[in-house]
């Protein structure tokens, strides 16, 4: 039986990979190089990236090209325990970094003011930021902060510091819960740029409120992330 084209351009990434003929980061060849190669179409090479992008295998960075993925990220959570993914990043010896893109006073629409329990057009301050992680960008951050809390943050914090870490280790204050909700998106053109993705590619959506002593609400946040992240849930039982 003859294998498809596609799985045979899959198959051979692989096993370059595998090999050592493309290393982790590295530009794979392109298109139009793979489709004289196989002596077929760019449309199959691209349905033949398209897997292999869904597996973490490779990375596709718009106007830059196809590269060697450097591993598939994933979030660890643990109900029992609050902790962030940048706490498991630099746990395994990664280098994380910050890009601040944005953080200024503003007021707070209908919903936000609803999460974090103020009136609607309240003051309070909106953050935004690239997160990367090994030099590869892989979320960018929007978090809505009250003003009694966001007047007392330092712009320098947020170029190096978790949000959490802001809040506990810089500002003193206890973290008592964290609600997330899980969903997905599809990428607008100005966060396809920052992520390196192309317009309209799948994106992972995380939407959480940090709450502070007595269930005050001291956040509300939306992360996106490329549609290869994941986040991995650990539950236990009640004893």
């Amino acid at each position: 039986m003859r294998i498809p084209i596609y799985v045979q351009i899959q198959d051979y990434i692989r096993k370059g990979i595998a090999s050592g003929l493309f290393a982790p980061g590295e530009r794979l060849p392109s298109e139009p190089d793979l489709a004289q190669r196989f002596g077929t179409t760019r449309s199959t090479v691209a349905k033949a990236f398209q897997q292999l992008v869904f597996e973490g295998v490779i990375s596709r960075r718009m106007g830059s090209g196809t590269f060697v993925g450097s591993g598939r990220f994933e979030d660890k959570v643990d109900t029992n325990k609050v902790a962030s993914f940048e706490d498991h990043v630099i746990a395994a010896g990664d280098t994380l970094e910050y890009r601040l893109i944005e953080y200024a006073p503003a007021t707070a629409a209908p919903e936000i003011a609803e999460a974090l329990e103020l009136e609607a057009g309240a003051p309070l301050y909106r953050l935004e930021r690239l997160r990367s992680v090994n030099g590869r960008p892989v979320a960018i951050e929007t978090r809505y902060i009250p003003r009694a809390v966001g007047k007392d943050i330092d712009e320098e914090w947020l170029k190096v510091c978790t949000i959490q870490d802001v809040l506990r280790d810089r500002l003193g204050l206890q973290i008592s819960r964290i609600e997330n909700t899980i969903g997905a998106a599809t990428a607008i053109s100005s966060v396809a740029r920052l992520l390196g993705l192309k317009t309209g590619a799948a994106l992972l959506v995380r939407e959480h409120v940090i709450y502070g002593l007595q269930g005050r609400p001291l956040l509300k946040g939306r992360t996106v992330y490329p549609s290869d992240f994941r986040i991995r849930y650990t539950l236990r039982a009640t004893p």
